[in-house]
């Protein structure tokens, strides 16, 4: 398993760089399709979706982020309140009591993709190679430190492999990579950014332990089986889409990119 991990990484991690690298709209046309296929599993971790609902729900995720790549931000925000209200509508319709899925697979799959949009658009590749590096590290960090280390287990009832040391490794292996790759752009240590990166670290674990929280309510070991030793897209991309919400608000704070802050 371990180095089918390892395989998958060193094909496709190259071609998801040089599609950071080239920019929009090549960057922005893969994560319009990665939100569809992460919809897609989410949809179909519960089974309640029928086609149209998983049809529905998916077209207009993906419209929505094509939206925001080809005609602005606020097309992209209106077409998926209305995918998500088509959502709640249709349940009223049929008199459903408990709300599906499918309310919830809107928001946690669009409003990250938008967010890595934003980022792309004021901050270019380097923003972005800047996050994937905090991202990429602290997975890393946090398998490494946590099969070295061992110890306390984080949220067992959750994730019984992930441990404190884990979680902490991951953390200053986030901060360490990212301040290296914003070192190579920008010649200097910034120890704001620095703590940003920290931050960012620990929202993306915990995005890591709400997808197992999922997996484990309906019961599947892993959202897909599209990539070989990782799963599905969500198992995969799971602390990137928790982290990119609030680098998004970061750079709206803060104006502009990670090289503006």
């Amino acid at each position: 398993m371990f180095w089918t991990r390892v395989a998958s990484g060193v094909v496709l991690a190259p071609l998801f760089l040089a599609l950071v690298y080239w920019e929009k709209p090549y960057f922005h046309i893969m994560v319009a399709a990665i939100a569809g296929i992460m919809a897609y599993e989410f949809l179909r971790m519960d089974g309640k979706a029928g086609p149209k609902r998983q049809g529905l729900a998916i077209a207009g995720i993906v419209a929505a982020v094509l939206a925001m790549t080809f005609v602005s931000a606020t097309a992209a925000l209106a077409l998926g309140a209305a995918v998500g209200l088509a959502g709640i509508v249709s349940d009223k319709a049929a008199g459903r009591k408990e709300r599906h899925v499918a309310q919830i697979a809107v928001p946690y799959v669009l409003l990250p993709a938008l967010s890595l949009l934003h980022l792309m658009d004021v901050g270019g590749a380097q923003s972005v190679f800047w996050l994937l590096a905090v991202i990429w590290a602290t997975d890393i960090g946090a398998y490494i430190c946590g099969r070295l280390i061992g110890g306390p287990k984080l949220a067992p009832a959750v994730s019984p492999k992930k441990t404190w040391s884990g979680a902490v490794g991951g953390l200053i292996w986030a901060v360490i990579a990212s301040s290296g790759v914003y070192w190579a752009y920008q010649g200097a240590f910034v120890p704001s950014i620095a703590a940003i990166a920290g931050l960012l670290s620990v929202i993306s674990q915990a995005g890591d332990l709400f997808e197992s929280s999922l997996k484990r309510r309906y019961d599947v070991k892993d959202s897909g089986a599209l990539i070989p030793g990782h799963g599905g897209l969500m198992d995969r991309f799971d602390g990137l889409w928790a982290a990119a919400p609030f680098a998004a608000v970061f750079c709206v704070i803060l104006g502009g990119g990670v090289q503006h802050w």
